[in-house]
């Protein structure tokens, strides 16, 4: 386990336009939903806090709803502890606003994350921080989250070696990194909408990963190389790692796991 401690960063703002998440649950933000009786960005941050790897927690939201996030972490053990800073119009402006050279190592997770545990947060951060590479993203093997989680229904990543899920959870490790946060100027979630790959990496690394006729490190590099950053992968041994909450279907499964995991 690498002996610095990386700064955690939560990105927890709306996307635009009310989620529809949020009108279900009564709440401004799709972060603030309940999950098995609390509101999931209390969850995050709370996996945050437990896996005591983190120098400072920082939580981007819109300025306006700070008190309403600060309350809703109160409580948690080093919760007073916890920064926020307003976010900006999209994930990649916000990353930049806040990811100072000084900052790093800077992991980046998100608020919708409800099932993500102290264990996650703790093994991601001691097998991506002093990686010699610029930055490092987690992935779970579909075959984890599949023979788990039949229902799940997650958009992977597929490659000649296997098919893989992203976790939302990304590490900056050096200036260079700072700057690969610059492809989710489109919004990312790359795996739900691949097109976007061509504006982020450009043709050429768009094909190598739509033929799946190449491995997951070969793509990988492909598209590093079409950004100017060295990227690795780490894989997490964790089936929950990628169900984040974007739909009903994944609220009532997070729901369920959770009331599962804390029943036993």
């Amino acid at each position: 386990m690498s002996q610095v401690r990386p700064n955690i960063l939560v990105l927890a703002a709306s996307r635009g336009n009310l989620d529809p998440l949020a009108r279900a649950g009564g709440v401004s933000h799709k972060c603030f939903i309940d999950i098995a009786g609390q509101p999931m960005l209390r969850r995050v941050v709370g996996a945050v806090l437990e896996a005591d790897r983190a120098n400072r927690v920082i939580v981007a939201i819109e300025p306006e709803a700070i008190d309403e996030a600060r309350g809703i972490i109160s409580g948690l053990p080093g919760a007073e502890q916890v920064e926020f800073v307003g976010s900006r119009d999209n994930i990649a402006s916000s990353v930049a606003a806040i990811a100072t050279p000084e900052l790093l190592p800077l992991v980046i997770t998100t608020g919708d994350n409800a099932l993500h545990t102290a264990e996650m947060v703790a093994y991601f951060c001691d097998h991506s921080v002093g990686l010699s590479e610029d930055g490092a993203l987690g992935l779970t093997p579909a075959s984890y989250v599949l023979e788990k989680y039949p229902e799940g229904n997650r958009a992977f990543h597929r490659f000649r070696d296997g098919a893989f899920s992203s976790c939302n959870l990304y590490a900056l490790l050096t200036p260079k990194g700072i700057e690969a946060a610059q492809v989710f100027r489109s919004g990312g979630q790359f795996g739900k909408k691949p097109k976007r790959l061509i504006g982020a990496f450009g043709l050429w690394a768009f094909l190598l990963y739509k033929t799946r006729l190449f491995t997951l490190n070969t793509v990988l590099k492909a598209l590093s190389r079409a950004i100017g950053v060295r990227a690795a992968p780490v894989l997490m041994p964790f089936a929950e790692g990628p169900i984040d909450v974007d739909r009903q279907v994944d609220w009532d499964l997070a729901n369920r796991i959770i009331r599962e995991r804390e029943a036993s």
